[in-house]
């Protein structure tokens, strides 16, 4: 482990893996807080690791301190869930492997997805302590377990990596049954927008430091698009990846794509798109963002055939057939449309799009008892001013005032001091 004033997460993280580990390292980076000594009352040899703003060195100055045959890492504020501990032994029998991915199941405070992940967002704390205040998660794999080996070592100053450097001794990675819960996203929102800030200044200096690595430059184009919403500096970053290797990665293609549809670019996405033959699921996703484009240029009839592809590659992504139900609606094709939202909404319900589009599609088809009676079941899932006053707004238009102003009222009761709601209850 690297630490850095842990002192709050590091117990739970240290009694997680006790018992299941004969040796327990912690590379401590510059704490104040007590670290070192409550991770040496826990048990951990402790040694200080000077940052130098660069993941890889300190994470492979921790991995020079082990004597064992295999490598767990884990961060403060993660902990090796209770079901793993006696499947990790018989793991570390099978000669050709070098690695295994584990899942990495990212705790968050809220039970709705969206953006980019949303459709791997599931309800509830599943596996969480109960002093954690998850209401969903979202699984990712990751390889965390792996053999010392002199040659295996981190690399990349952030978004480390130690895949190619296994690979490259003609080791395997597998999957391996393991969890990992990871409770970061359970911060406050100033110290997660830290963290982004964080990572931020060190993919600006991964690029710095290889600038015609086109992998550093997709790495910052995500975080300047999808964290900060900085879209020109996303689209040089992009850009560039592109002009150091077309052939790299379909990645920058798809992200440069999704950011242009999002700033209403769509002509230049769909442009894009047409340059380059994707395969494979990605192919599906080139799709989903021609049907988005198609979508807002309001080119239903393409929209719905390129979601329809979408769909045939990407059949679990309750996001493509909730817009490909909303398109079929707005096409005249309700029954159709709506059969199909309500079949996505049933399969994901914790998915926000999805819900979102019914009530649009219920508005568009003018069937509005249906819109108000979904919008109120939004608002009450996921109580906040806009859902809340989207509920009262459509039982307003129905002429149905006192609802609305009842609607208000109940939102009041939760978010008091609101300015929306208390301008809305004014005017009702």
């Amino acid at each position: 482990m690297i630490v850095k004033n842990a002192a709050k997460t590091l117990r739970g993280c240290l009694a997680s893996v006790a018992g299941v580990v004969s040796q327990m390292v912690v590379a401590d980076t510059g704490s104040d807080d007590g670290t070192p000594d409550l991770a040496r009352a826990s048990g951990a040899e402790v040694f200080h690791f000077p940052w130098q703003d660069d993941f890889s060195q300190a994470r492979n100055a921790a991995i020079q301190a082990v004597a064992t045959d295999w490598v767990l890492v884990m961060d403060d504020d993660e902990e090796l869930a209770p079901e793993g501990r006696n499947k990790i032994a018989s793991l570390l029998t099978r000669a050709a492997i070098g690695g295994y991915t584990v899942t990495q199941r990212n705790h968050i405070p809220v039970s709705f997805g969206s953006g980019g992940h949303a459709a791997a967002v599931k309800p509830g704390g599943l596996g969480a302590p109960p002093r954690n205040a998850a209401r969903g998660y979202a699984d990712f794999a990751s390889c965390r377990l792996f053999r010392r080996h002199p040659a295996i070592r981190y690399a990349g100053r952030v978004h480390e990596q130690i895949e190619p450097q296994i690979r490259g001794l003609d080791l395997k990675i597998a999957p391996a049954d393991v969890v990992i819960h990871h409770f970061g996203h359970l911060c406050s929102p100033a110290k997660l927008h830290s963290k982004n800030e964080f990572y931020r200044k060190l993919g600006r200096l991964k690029v710095q430091d290889s600038p015609n690595d086109p992998q550093a430059w997709i790495e910052l184009g995500l975080q300047e698009y999808e964290q900060f919403k900085n879209y020109t500096a996303g689209i040089a970053c992009f850009q560039e990846a592109l002009a150091l290797d077309p052939t790299y990665s379909t990645v920058p293609y798809l992200s440069l794509a999704n950011l242009y549809v999002e700033i209403r670019a769509e002509g230049l996405a769909l442009d894009l798109l047409s340059q380059v033959p994707i395969k494979g699921r990605a192919a599906g996703v080139k799709e989903d963002i021609c049907g988005d484009a198609f979508h807002n240029l309001g080119l239903l009839k393409k929209a719905r055939v390129a979601y329809l592809r979408a769909q045939r590659i990407l059949p679990e992504d309750e996001r493509i057939a909730s817009k490909l139900g909303l398109t079929e609606v707005r096409l005249g094709l309700r029954e159709t449309g709506i059969a199909r939202l309500t079949r996505s909404l049933k399969r994901n319900p914790a998915l926000f799009e999805t819900h979102d589009r019914l009530i649009k599609a219920y508005i568009v088809a003018n069937m509005l008892p249906q819109a108000a009676e979904a919008a109120e079941r939004l608002a009450t899932e996921l109580p906040n001013a806009a859902t809340i006053l989207r509920a009262a707004s459509i039982r307003a238009h129905m002429k149905q005032s006192q609802a609305a102003a009842d609607f208000v009222m109940r939102g009041l009761e939760q978010f008091p001091h609101d300015a929306k709601l208390l301008q809305a209850r004014a005017q009702s």
